[in-house]
């Protein structure tokens, strides 16, 4: 970037009113006051002055004279590379919770000034209004599951099936009926066994057990069967000769003729090998009965059977169309989850809301509640802050955000009237916005937010000061008007004036540099260079802090002129880098992991 003379001088004189005025601004640490951290660097971007060397023949060419060229020199001086983000915000605690009482407080644990732990009980309010809401909501739910579960199974017996093998008998439906639940639809008999209940006088109680073989007899038939005891019932049965008698259940395989209703007799033989005769006759039953109704309501879309058909066990009979049922399961269901969603979130308030414990360890900062005399309930408010760490909000400007990231740490410092030395304590940029805001001065800004590890030593609403190091991380070094980096075909060279010749020096015409032409006393040092900006660059190697060095020439004004000259060799340096045209820093040319747009640190 290339200055007129005058504009130099006067940009040298501001910026050096500048940075006079920011050094008086911040406070400096010696060795008293409270040691928080070791002694604080304050970053400053060191600005170097460029001065326009011209003797007093110079000066009278420039008003009586002919144009001549005059040496515009810069100066290398030692600092970091960009400058450091400065200013204030009022603390917040970094974490806090506020805890709104309405209600009637039955207990009350907490008062301003306490230090709590998290867990600790702070006060209790009355939740019988609440524990009556979820007793209702309780016996809503206790209808809505017996709802759930008979539709459950409506829907579930539109498949009506065999429990055991048997025969189909006396079918009451066809296919299109509209049957409702528990209207008879079929019977189904098992009649592989046939069975029947006799009585036998209790005079042989200790004879006769379950298990044991019997002879069945059937008259109408002129069968004998042999047959178990399966089952024994002492009953007080009398018969008409005045005999008390025990019920005893017989089993028989039906060889196929045997019908319900047949009558039968039978006896059996006891210990001594005498029969023992049952007291009467009794009627054949078949072994296992069932009258199959339906279980839901609806259109009966099929028949899978016909009368007197042997089935199996667990086979299809009948199937019904239960489809409205499944539309109302769905609608008990999302009651039900509501209710239990409802008991749940009030369970909830009366644990937390009702029953408040300290979410934080912290201090309490305000305590109260007061009585409402109209209404009788109790309102009020506990606040409570952790100040172990302390944030800031500051907002970073759109020209600087690119030099700031989070996590990085930043220098924190508040005054005191009881001591002249400024107290400091560690911070880091922890939050920094993606979005920016727009201003009414048409730069945006990033909010960002900074935490201050205080330990407890920084109250709320305390005015704090912060500086941000936006050097990148690459330190201080050497810098120099990026107007005075020339290149050669090995890299780069400053042009430095000096009464001998350095050892290093390179002669330009010979090394293919891009300056050749300057004043004598000067000599072409090469350098090595690190990062740059848009008005300089850091020296690694080559050149030390102080040395004058050749920016360009520029034509002085002629003689009775009124303006200075913009010939070529004016045009030549606007480029902003000393030998004129367009310099650009070649990839892997410069340290630091640079990066195009002359930003440091690699953004």
């Amino acid at each position: 970037m290339a200055f007129a003379a005058g504009e130099n001088q006067r940009e040298g004189g501001r910026l050096s009113r500048w940075l006079g005025g920011l050094k008086e601004r911040l406070p400096k640490r010696k060795g008293g006051g409270k040691k928080k951290w070791s002694k604080k660097r304050i970053i400053l971007c060191s600005v170097a002055a460029v001065a326009v060397t011209a003797g007093g023949v110079g000066v009278y060419a420039l008003f009586f004279g002919e144009e001549e060229q005059v040496a515009v020199t810069g100066e290398t001086t030692y600092g970091y590379l960009n400058e450091a983000l400065e200013g204030s915000g009022t603390t917040t605690p970094a974490d806090s919770v506020t805890y709104t009482i309405s209600g009637t407080v039955l207990e009350w644990h907490v008062e301003t000034g306490d230090n709590v732990e998290e867990g600790d009980l702070l006060y209790v309010l009355d939740a019988s209004e609440v524990e009556d809401e979820m007793m209702e909501y309780e016996l809503e739910l206790t209808d809505l599951y017996e709802q759930y579960d008979e539709l459950e199974d409506n829907v579930s017996n539109q498949r009506v099936t065999a429990d055991f093998s048997g025969r189909i008998e006396d079918i009451q439906v066809e296919a299109g009926d509209n049957v409702q639940n528990g209207s008879l639809m079929a019977t189904l008999v098992d009649d592989s066994y046939m069975k029947a209940t006799l009585y036998f006088s209790y005079a042989y109680e200790e004879e006769i057990y379950e298990g044991m073989a019997v002879t069945l007899s059937v008259p109408d038939q002129m069968l004998t069967l042999s047959g178990t005891v399966t089952d024994i019932e002492y009953v007080n049965y009398v018969t008409s000769e005045g005999m008390s008698c025990f019920a005893v259940t017989v089993r028989v395989p039906n060889p196929g003729s045997l019908t319900e209703g047949m009558s039968a007799t039978c006896w059996l033989t006891g210990s001594g090998g005498s029969e023992i005769y049952a007291a009467g006759e009794a009627e054949l039953e078949y072994n296992q009965e069932q009258t199959i109704t339906a279980g839901a309501t609806g259109e009966l879309l099929a028949v899978y059977v016909t009368d007197y058909e042997e089935v199996s066990a667990g086979q299809a009979l009948f199937s019904i169309d239960a489809s409205s049922y499944e539309s109302q399961l769905e609608s008990v269901l999302e009651q039900i989850e509501y209710y239990e969603e409802r008991i749940v979130d009030l369970q909830e308030s009366i644990d937390t809301e009702y029953t408040r414990y300290a979410d934080i360890t912290g201090q309490v900062v305000y305590a109260d509640y007061s009585t409402d005399r109209m209404t009788g309930e109790d309102s009020g408010t506990v606040m409570i802050y952790n100040q172990e760490s302390m944030e800031i909000t500051v907002n970073i400007d759109e020209l600087n955000v690119d030099y700031v990231e989070e996590g990085m740490e930043v220098t924190v410092y508040r005054t005191t009237s009881s001591s002249s030395e400024p107290v400091y304590y560690p911070a880091t940029l922890t939050y920094l916005s993606l979005e920016a805001t727009s201003s009414t001065s048409g730069v945006s800004t990033f909010e960002a937010t900074i935490t201050i590890d205080s330990e407890g030593e920084l109250s709320s609403g305390v005015t704090v000061y912060y500086i941000i190091d936006t050097s990148g991380g690459s330190g201080e070094s050497v810098l120099a008007p990026i107007d005075a980096l020339c290149t050669y075909d090995d890299g780069y060279y400053l042009l430095v004036a000096s009464d001998s010749r350095p050892e290093s020096t390179i002669d330009p015409e010979e090394t293919g540099g891009s300056v050749t032409d300057y004043p004598d006393g000067y000599y072409a040092v090469p350098v090595e260079v690190g990062d740059y900006n848009e008005t300089y660059v850091q020296i690694l190697s080559g050149v030390e802090e102080g040395a004058t060095l050749f920016l360009r020439y520029q034509n002085a004004a002629p003689s009775g002129g009124d303006t200075t000259s913009t010939d070529g060799s004016e045009d030549s340096g606007s480029s902003g880098f000393a030998g004129g045209g367009d310099f650009q820093m070649p990839s892997g040319g410069m340290g630091g992991g640079m990066m195009g747009g002359g930003m440091p640190g690699g953004r």
